[in-house]
């Protein structure tokens, strides 16, 4: 109730005037005969009876692209950078991992000169890192190939006979 008698007193302290039309400027308005019948008149001012070409226009009173014939989907397929069309901009980082493994190599290096980095891609190469250290451990723990060419002698067969063999 209070609000609406707010309203209402404000309103009744502004004066109505009348709002006068605004002016309106035809660019076609010139001397032209009133067209009779069917007929189509159309008039222009004296002065400039065409639109200006390009070369005769002024600097334009708004932005205008600097490539106007260029789609927006080509200059996001052309831009140089795949990180361009991202708000953010690139987003780079540090390779901690890598330049941890490259430390533990120069350390396998320094220590055995031909121990690693045969691959593309292994001085920094965190996977093939761990992979190593799986291999090196399988190696250690696990079952040795018998390398000092001993013939096995089955004991379960009776001995040969000593006929015909000198004793001590």
């Amino acid at each position: 109730m209070i609000l609406t008698l707010f309203l209402a007193a404000q309103t009744a302290a502004i004066p109505l005037q009348p709002a006068s039309p605004p002016q309106r400027i035809s660019i076609l308005a010139s001397n032209c005969p009133k067209p009779t019948g069917e007929e189509i008149t159309v008039c222009a001012p004296i002065a400039q009876p065409r639109l200006p070409l390009p070369a005769e226009r002024g600097p334009p009173d708004h932005p205008v692209p600097s490539n106007p014939d260029l789609t927006p989907a080509t200059a996001l397929a052309e831009a140089a950078p795949p990180c361009a069309t991202l708000q953010g901009g690139c987003q780079v980082g540090m390779d901690v991992l890598g330049g941890g493994t490259a430390a533990i190599r120069l350390i396998g290096k320094l220590i055995d000169p031909n121990s690693c980095c045969e691959r593309p891609g292994e001085s920094t190469s965190t996977g093939m890192l761990i992979g190593d250290m799986v291999g090196g451990i399988k190696r250690a723990f696990g079952k040795k190939p018998d390398k000092s060419n001993r013939v096995s002698i089955a004991l379960d067969a009776p001995p040969p006979s000593t006929a015909g063999r000198l004793s001590p």
